[in-house]
């Protein structure tokens, strides 16, 4: 069977029904979109480790001596142990969940097996090390993140039969880009990277780089055509600011703004004031008060008739910010819409936005649906803008003929990166932290200091603190042994704690468990709140004062400080700790040493790129809610700016278009021409 890009996954070998559903709910379809699943690292089987010793890792040859196997069948589960020796020392392998291999083993001697040695009480092991196959040495094998129920093994022998049928005479890229980058044609550099002859990572990296920058240009392409369209458009709604609108303000302010906040706030009046519509980025410190300005700016919109919409990245800031709005605008005309309403709260919502009786809509992608029509749509107000792709920011505002719109971030964003994705917004700066607010400590908690900082973390809450521990997986995964889970963690914090009301929350709880936990959090009824970075953006409980972070070396600085963002919001002094990992990478320590030593968010920005490196949780639970499956805005900034240069002259030259080009221009132009404006 030849396999071209278009060839559904269906018909692939290997892949049943239940994997061409993982993959496709990945956005995975096709042949070629399952050959952008690159590896996430490479083995070097080509020679065999002459020193062993705890730590490193490589090829062995293990000489094998007893082997067995325990099963637990009420747990479904099992254990294979295999005593031995590696260069004359003493080693066992142990393998969970695996007892196929004990026939292998047996018959194997010596048997090759690739992994990392470990000393424990004196003793040398192997946990879940690889068996390479055929029992051979030579070569380079790619390994694959594992997907659900689609193990590293099955994905490496899917793609490698892909690439044994593949044919493909095609290319995405323009000449232009093709000749000025020195990019490798599709097939060519498919095959270096799922099939190194080598283990050169430098030529492997320059071979993934033609498939980031192509993501990118896409990108970039999307982004200067679409905001070509947004561009001088002229203003249809008209603002009045009279003075009962300056009452309306003065009564719902629950503090005086800071100097700041009013200079943004009269630049967005003035941008509302102007012939062309408002394009404006509001981008600040953590806990700079960006929320209460982006409110300020929707109170014009409904004070003067319009309707406006606030989206989010995620439902539990979505339910957070409509839980904000209610208590700032009160709860008439208010609505929350998000993926997990009912059909019959949704067809009320809908009914309701469509006749204007809601004036302001709180929501996530739900939002964006084509069924949904507003009667006067005027203001829109994007949160965190970076998780969302610019299809979706496009398609709300396309809501109206020309409403205005507010984007803000997170955390503030580097100047090369603010003149790569917003180059033509108008920028609005908070630099300062509302005043009242005390600086968190952050203190770096080594490893084997751990089970100590916990016993004293149990007096604090015992004497009635709040707080978070972050986690950055869900489950406990074999593929990620050095990472805490929350369901470990949560399982241990009732011994670790006993008696402090705890709740876990993660992206897998549902809409009712979130609701529920966050509520016992804000009255008090839980002290300590077990999460993953779901809790990243949006949480706003002065009474938390303390943050927690497991592997914290492991994240990327921008996002230690989002998180450590979410205590220090009250009075009180609040306090960071990042624990880290049993073997912290070089880089890792060099994050946690600038978070600990840094509390400006603008330098935080800039170090960002500068430390951006392997190894870093880039959220992942939130990978659907990127951009980009393959591109980091962070760590490939430069490919960013080169895509940005090369669309600009690529729209400006349309004879220099290739047909992929002018084939995805088209189609985004027929879009935009059949969206119904309200």
């Amino acid at each position: 069977m030849t396999i071209t890009p278009d060839t559904p996954v269906e018909e692939l070998k290997g892949i049943g029904p239940s994997y061409a559903a993982i993959l496709r709910r990945r956005g995975m379809a096709t042949a070629a979109e399952l050959l952008l699943y690159f590896p996430e690292t490479y083995l070097d089987l080509s020679k065999i480790e002459q020193s062993p010793l705890p730590g490193r890792e490589g090829l062995y040859a293990f000489t094998v001596g007893r082997v067995r196997v325990s099963r637990n069948f009420r747990k479904r589960s099992s254990l294979l142990t295999a005593q031995g020796q590696i260069g004359g020392r003493p080693v066992t392998l142990v393998f969970f969940n695996q007892p196929y291999l004990l026939e292998i083993l047996r018959r194997n001697a010596p048997a090759y097996v690739y992994g990392c040695i470990e000393e424990r009480q004196d003793r040398w092991q192997m946990v879940n090390p690889l068996l390479a196959p055929e029992n051979r040495v030579g070569g380079i094998l790619p390994r694959y993140r594992p997907l659900a129920a689609l193990k590293a093994g099955t994905m490496r022998k899917i793609i490698a039969g892909i690439l044994a049928s593949w044919q493909d005479e095609g290319e995405t890229l323009p000449d232009l880009v093709l000749q000025r980058h020195n990019f490798p044609g599709r097939t060519a550099a498919l095959r270096a990277i799922h099939q190194p002859q080598a283990l050169n990572r430098d030529k492997i990296d320059k071979m993934k780089e033609r498939f980031i920058y192509g993501e990118l240009l896409i990108f970039q392409l999307e982004l200067q055509f679409v905001r070509a369209c947004f561009r001088g458009r002229r203003r249809l709604h008209r603002y009045l600011f009279h003075n009962d609108l300056r009452r309306s303000i003065d009564r719902r302010l629950p503090f005086p703004l800071s100097e700041e906040q009013v200079a943004a706030f009269s630049e967005i009046v003035n941008d509302l004031r102007s012939p062309q519509t408002m394009q404006r980025l509001l981008q600040g410190e953590v806990g700079s008060g960006k929320t209460i300005v982006a409110f300020l700016a929707l109170l014009l919109a409904r004070e003067n008739g319009h309707q406006g919409a606030f989206l989010a990245p995620t439902e539990i800031l979505a339910r957070q910010h409509y839980r904000n709005a209610c208590s700032f605008f009160g709860s008439d005309g208010i609505a929350l819409l998000t993926g997990s309403c009912d059909i019959g709260a949704r067809k009320v919502i809908l009914a309701r936005l469509a006749s204007g009786e809601i004036s302001l809509v709180f929501g996530t992608h739900a939002l964006i649906a084509e069924s949904i029509v507003f009667k006067n749509l005027a203001l829109v107000v994007i949160d965190e803008q970076h998780r969302f792709g610019v299809a979706q920011r496009a398609a709300l505002f396309f809501k109206s003929r020309a409403a205005d719109l507010l984007v803000t971030t997170a955390t503030p964003i580097p100047r090369t990166m603010l003149l790569a994705l917003y180059n033509d917004l108008a920028v609005s700066t908070l630099k300062k932290p509302l005043s009242g607010r005390l600086p968190v400590t952050t203190r770096i908690v080594p490893a084997a200091d751990r089970d100590k900082f916990y016993r004293r973390l149990k007096g604090e809450l015992e004497s009635g603190r709040q707080g978070y521990v972050i986690l950055p997986l869900i489950e406990k995964s074999e593929y990620y042994p050095d990472l805490r889970s929350l369901q470990e963690e949560g399982a241990a914090g009732k011994i670790r704690w006993p008696g402090i009301p705890q709740a876990m929350l993660s992206g897998k709880s549902t809409a009712a468990q979130k609701e529920r936990a966050l509520k016992q959090f804000g009255n008090g009824g839980v002290r300590l709140l077990l999460a993953t970075t779901v809790v990243e953006v949006g949480m706003d409980f002065p009474d938390a004062t303390i943050m927690v972070i497991e592997n914290a070396d492991r994240y990327g600085l921008a996002q230690l400080h989002q998180l450590r963002g979410r205590v220090g919001r009250g009075t009180e002094q609040s306090h960071c700790f990042l624990i880290e990992s049993q073997r912290p990478t070089e880089n890792g320590k060099l994050r946690l040493q600038a978070i600990a030593a840094h509390h400006d968010g603008f330098r935080i920005a800039e170090l960002d790129l500068e430390l951006r490196g392997g190894g870093v949780i880039a959220g992942l639970e939130q990978a659907g809610e990127l951009d980009f499956k393959l591109a980091d805005v962070k760590k490939d900034c430069r490919l960013l700016q080169e895509a940005q240069t090369d669309a600009r002259r690529l729209l400006q030259n349309p004879e220099l278009q290739n047909d992929d080009v002018k084939n995805y221009l088209s189609a985004l132009a027929k879009k935009i021409g059949e969206l119904s404006f309200s």
